[in-house]
């Protein structure tokens, strides 16, 4: 083979490699620059592309079959500017923690490259890697070169109709060129009837979401203002908003799919002399930026927000004093001392404040011999099973039989929980019944004459008698 031939051998290779490499079947561009270069020998490109087929893949391993092909053609080429200069950028890029090694080659090959060509462009490319910015970054993601294409093509057209004719245009000038196939694909998908509103979500994300946060958040402080409404309202608004989102991602997946197998489909044409390009992608616009940190920041103070006013919520409790009177339905009061009260309330926590117990006497019939004990402090985590457990304590007080009828009651203007249940006297043979209630500030119980015939209701009416008569709530 000439030499004429094997330069353009490998001007074809190069060719079919790079288009490859742009339509992302990496492994048929290796393997299209190793046969290249079995057949054709040695050529600076052919390496060159050999190694960008191993670091398109973003990957450890092939970053380190990439350095291999980079050290094999400087042997052959060691001025090669371009190579040079690709080796240069892999080794700036590296890790310095997971290479050191390769990490600490960049700043020599970077004074060589100076050494050699101090004002070609192959050392300002490789010395823009030796920045942070740099070395923190491989590049914009797809999504967002997508996005990107696609909001710059819709604010500078004319028309969505417009935007869309000229990516058609410049795509067909250009059929190997994946970003060009995705950003026709991606218009065309937004160009169907009904898709405005995901044309304007596309352009206006940033605004959309930051505004989706805010209405968000002001929901879930409004809800500790207006009277506690549900919190499952402001987290359906969320998943509402988030429809159009998923809606428009879902979309530009299937655009990139379909813009990436059309431009894999035709991989065997040569790019055009002169190719069609799409502007850089910039780094994120600083509005952008302060509308993501301010609706971060919006996120958080609400969640702190409404944290913390939920456990002062949660932790709040009714405030009562006793005011137990002298009489109460005809009966007189009659001091029982404190034990009663120390011995037969269930205090969860033990955070009673005060206990004390009453019992009235000189009525007769259903309702009299009334003796009530209450403790009260702070309950704020009682819930409804500390009522729940008064026939368990029914059960195992001596003396009496529980008659099997017990029943949830009518709290009443207090509120909390209140159940009652009726049970007799072994002793006397007397008929009595107990109500027992809970709420976040008080326990108590009171026992009073109740034959069977005596109702629910009057018995309910009875005990929170007897409890808004004994408790006063304190502001």
């Amino acid at each position: 083979m000439s030499g004429a031939a094997s330069v353009s051998g490998a001007a074809a290779a190069c060719a079919r490699a790079t288009a490859l490499i742009a339509a992302g079947r990496y492994a048929e561009a290796r393997e299209a620059s190793e046969t290249a270069l079995e057949e054709d020998g040695p050529e600076p490109a052919l390496f060159l592309v050999l190694a960008r087929a191993h670091t398109a893949e973003d990957d450890d391993d092939h970053d380190d079959d990439a350095e291999r092909v980079f050290r094999r053609a400087l042997d052959a080429f060691p001025d090669h500017l371009d190579l040079l200069a690709g080796y240069t950028e892999l080794c700036l890029r590296s890790d310095p923690l997971d290479r050191p090694g390769r990490h600490a080659r960049g700043p020599v090959l970077l004074e060589r490259l100076r050494e050699l060509a101090p004002d070609s462009p192959q050392l300002r490319r490789a010395g823009e890697s030796a920045s942070v910015l740099g070395a923190a970054s491989r590049g914009p993601s797809a999504a967002r070169v997508q996005r990107h294409d696609l909001v710059h093509a819709l604010t500078t057209a004319a028309s969505p109709e417009a935007a869309g004719e000229e990516a058609r245009r410049q795509a067909a000038l250009a059929p190997h060129d994946r970003r060009l196939a995705v950003l026709d694909a991606s218009l065309t998908a937004l160009a169907l009837p009904g898709r405005a509103p995901l044309r304007f979500l596309a352009r206006r994300k940033p605004e959309y979401l930051f505004a989706a946060q805010l209405i968000v958040a002001a929901l879930v402080i409004a809800r500790h203002v207006l009277d506690g409404f549900p919190l499952w309202i402001p987290f359906a608004v969320a998943v509402l908003a988030d429809v159009p989102l998923l809606a428009l991602r879902l979309l530009l997946r299937g655009a990139r799919a379909r813009g990436g197998e059309r431009a894999s489909a035709v991989v065997d044409v040569e790019p055009a002399a002169e190719e069609p390009s799409l502007p850089a992608v910039p780094r994120r616009p600083r509005r952008e930026l302060a509308l993501i940190g301010a609706g971060a920041a919006v996120v958080l103070g609400a969640g702190a927000t409404t944290g913390a006013l939920t456990y002062a919520e949660y932790s709040a409790y009714p405030r009562y004093e006793a005011v137990a009177p002298d009489s109460f339905r005809g009966m007189t009061r009659m001091d029982m001392g404190e034990d009663l009260g120390a011995t037969a309330v269930n205090d969860p926590g033990r955070r009673g404040e005060t206990s004390f117990s009453h019992f009235y006497t000189g009525g007769s019939g259903d309702g009299a011999d009334l003796a009530v004990t209450v403790t009260i402090g702070d309950f704020h985590d009682a819930t409804a099973a500390v009522v729940e457990e008064s026939d368990a304590l029914l059960s195992s007080t001596p003396g009496v039989t529980p008659l099997g009828d017990g029943w949830t009651a009518n709290a009443g203007a207090y509120g909390g929980w209140m159940r009652c249940s009726r049970y007799q006297e072994d002793l006397t043979g007397t008929p009595r019944t107990m109500c027992f209630w809970a709420d976040k500030g008080s326990i108590g119980f009171v026992m009073f004459n109740a034959s069977q015939d005596m109702a629910h209701a009057d018995v309910e009416q009875l005990a929170r008698m007897t409890r808004q008569s004994v408790l006063r709530p304190v502001s």
